[in-house]
C-alpha cells in the first residue's frame, strides 16, 4: 500500500535501471485510478532516478480514499509498467471532534429531604390516594413530568427511592402497579 497525503505536496519517487535504451530515450508516467476516474502525472527520469511530482491531491474530487496506483515507463516506443500497486489517501493535518451532550439536570438544584419513617408515615395516612401523593411529592421535589425518562432520572435520588417505598409499604401497594400509575 502506497500512502499519499491529500493536504501536502506529494512526489513519487523510485531508481529505475533501464537496458537497451538510455533515460533521455525514457518517459515516465504515474496512475492514480480510483472508481470510474483516472488521473495521469508525468515525471522525469535522470541518473537512474524517476521523480514524478502530483502536488497537493485534495483538489481532485473524484479521487477516492483508496484505488489503484501505476508506474509506466515509455522507452522507444515501448510500455513498461514495472511498479503496480494500491493507493491509500488520507489527510497529514486532522481534527477529531467529540461533542459532550451537557447534562442539564445538573442545572436543577438538587433538593435531599431526610424523613424520619414514623413522619412520614404519618403524614402519608393523611391523604386520601397514595399515588396521587408520590406524583406531587415527586414534581415538587425533582421536577417529575410524568414521562418514563423522568422516573429513571429521579429514581437513582435514595430519598425518592425511600420515599415510594414508604408509601408502598404502608398502602400495602405493588410497586409496579404504583409506577405504571405515574407514568403517563
Amino acid at each position: 500500500m502506497y500512502k499519499l497525503l491529500k493536504d501536502k505536496n506529494n512526489e513519487f519517487q523510485c531508481e529505475i535501471r533501464l537496458e537497451g535504451t538510455t533515460a533521455k530515450n525514457a518517459k515516465a508516467r504515474l496512475f492514480l485510478e480510483a472508481d470510474g476516474c483516472e488521473y495521469v502525472f508525468s515525471g522525469q527520469i535522470q541518473n537512474e532516478r524517476c521523480i514524478i511530482p502530483m502536488g497537493r491531491l485534495k483538489k481532485y474530487a473524484n479521487l477516492l480514499e483508496s484505488g489503484n496506483i501505476r508506474l509506466e515507463i515509455i522507452a522507444e516506443d515501448t510500455v513498461f509498467t514495472p511498479y503496480e500497486n494500491t493507493y491509500e489517501l488520507d489527510q497529514e493535518k486532522k481534527v477529531t471532534v467529540e461533542v459532550i451532550q451537557p447534562d442539564y439536570s445538573v442545572k436543577k438544584p438538587i433538593v435531599e429531604v431526610k424523613v424520619e419513617q414514623q413522619k412520614q408515615e404519618k403524614k402519608i395516612k393523611s391523604k386520601l390516594d397514595p399515588v396521587k401523593e408520590i406524583r406531587s411529592y415527586l414534581q415538587e421535589t425533582s421536577g417529575f413530568d410524568g414521562t418514563l425518562r423522568s422516573f429513571k432520572s429521579i429514581i437513582k435520588n435514595e430519598s425518592n427511592k425511600k420515599f415510594i417505598n414508604i408509601v408502598c409499604e404502608t398502602f400495602k401497594l405493588n410497586k409496579s402497579e404504583v409506577v405504571k400509575q405515574l407514568i403517563n
